[in-house]
């Protein structure tokens, strides 16, 4: 519960871009760092579907690799995402 939240929601109606990027720039470590733990768990959760998705019977669950080349591909783009968020502090 910020105090000055209704200062940048007025910037944000008037399109003060100034004030805007002063607020951006006093939160951006804490909005990385809530990004970065945001992925972490996204990619956390990526593996532990992909065990549980292997752990079923083809015979019964002919379509469990679809789902984890799908989830292969989410871990990918995460990764990527993860690389750029690392990298930016």
């Amino acid at each position: 519960n910020d105090a000055t939240l209704p200062l940048f929601a007025e910037a944000c109606r008037n399109n003060n871009e100034e004030t805007k990027q002063q607020y951006h720039q006093h939160y951006f470590q804490y909005t990385l760092d809530e990004l970065k733990q945001h992925v972490n768990n996204i990619l956390t959760t990526v593996d532990a579907l992909t065990m549980k998705a292997n752990s079923y019977d083809l015979a019964t669950h002919p379509r469990v690799p679809v789902i984890v080349a799908h989830n292969d591909l989410v871990k990918r783009t995460f990764q990527k995402v993860q690389a750029q968020l690392n990298a930016m502090g």
